[in-house]
């Protein structure tokens, strides 16, 4: 009896495999690079830099700007003297999508020649062509 239930389950088992579903190729996309992915977007952030406030307790001199082709002459405390210029900073946001879903956000101060669509890699921070 041992002997044909042995050979019913020997003659069984190439059956069963067969009709075990196959694994799809698309559960782990590009395992072999985690690091890896697509920049989805670039942009341009221009931010204001705040004034730095001016030490009262500091002595200042008196100024006077005298502007080349014309315009008006200005007489004034140095500490006070060319405040209203705003000061701003540009950085570039890039928005990189890896291979297995996830994104992240990187800032540069420049650039580059990256642009939307170029394939990377994230190393320590820094963009790698791929």
């Amino acid at each position: 009896m041992r002997s044909v239930l042995t050979c019913l389950l020997l003659a069984a088992a190439p059956l069963a495999a067969a009709q075990s579903p196959p694994i799809p190729s698309t559960t782990v996309p590009n395992a072999g690079c985690a690091d890896c992915g697509v920049i989805r977007s670039v942009r341009t952030v221009v931010k204001k830099e705040p004034l730095a406030a001016a030490d009262q307790a500091k002595p200042s001199g008196l100024v006077a700007t005298v502007p080349l082709g014309g315009g008006k002459m200005q007489v004034g405390s140095s500490t006070k003297l060319g405040r209203d210029v705003e000061h701003t900073s540009t950085v570039y946001e890039l928005i990189v999508r890896y291979d297995n879903g996830r994104y992240t956000t990187m800032t540069l101060d420049d650039p580059g020649d990256w642009k939307e669509g170029d394939r990377v890699r994230v190393d320590k921070g820094k963009l790698l062509p791929r």
